[in-house]
């Protein structure tokens, strides 16, 4: 996990150091935090669906902590996961303190290596933003932010993002759900990085290989309410980047 971590950390520094544009973080002046989660799709892992063996990719038990305190939280979906839930695509429409926006269609590395994501060809880049938004907008969501699948990503595919309308948000916070060993992990990762206008990157799909987010968020969402962080939608916390 130490060196998913790293990996990580070493791949999002080099990232914002080649395309510039990627937005981070909003002001530091408030006590105001983004709770975000990535919902991945994949072929494979729609293939693991199709034949039984992962029962879901959609991890409820973290709808009803958001619930249960009250928050607002943004959400980067893949098409191919709205494809497989739409009722829960539409239960996130009727809750007002939920933001929905685009996570490419089927999650793969636009730029390479990235984390074992399968690649994507240049001609392909911009069916895999504009699916979504298509989709996104079915829904009468308009969508206004992009996120690029494992933060890979160069100037150039920013440039195609921003030419189609989107603005490219990451985060500075990773949660490092995806592999974790245990919650606590996850919890000390989040806790050791928040700050004022950060944003904290979670998945909300759940599987075998993201185990532990809505343990972690038990934990998590009362120590970030104690040190008085508000939960805000994206576009709020950065309606003054």
């Amino acid at each position: 996990m130490k060196r998913f971590l790293l990996l990580m950390m070493v791949c999002c520094s080099s990232v914002l150091a080649i395309a510039p544009g990627i937005i981070t973080n909003g002001a530091r002046d408030k006590p105001r935090i983004a709770l975000t989660f990535d919902a991945d799709m994949t072929p494979g892992m729609k293939g693991l669906l199709d034949s039984g063996k992962v029962k879901s990719y959609n991890n409820t038990k973290i709808y009803v902590l958001l619930e249960k305190y009250k928050l607002k939280a943004t959400f980067f979906l893949t098409g191919m996961w709205m494809e497989l839930y739409p009722d829960q695509v539409k239960a996130f429409l009727k809750n007002p303190r939920y933001e929905l926006e685009n996570h490419s269609y089927s999650h793969p590395g636009f730029l390479q290596p990235c984390y074992g994501l399968p690649g994507v060809a240049e001609k392909n880049k911009i069916s895999q933003v504009v699916k979504t938004k298509t989709l996104l907008e079915k829904y009468g969501i308009k969508n206004k932010f992009f996120r690029f699948p494992g933060g890979c990503a160069s100037k150039s595919d920013v440039a195609l993002v921003n030419k189609l309308g989107l603005e490219v948000v990451h985060w500075d916070v990773i949660g490092g759900d995806g592999g974790a060993g245990d919650a606590k992990e996850i919890v000390k990762n989040v806790l050791t990085q928040v700050k004022n206008g950060s944003i904290i990157v979670l998945h909300s799909h759940g599987g075998p290989k993201v185990r532990f987010t809505d343990a972690a968020l038990k934990t998590i969402i009362p120590a970030l309410l104690k040190r008085g962080f508000q939960f805000v939608k994206l576009e709020e916390l950065l309606q003054s980047h």
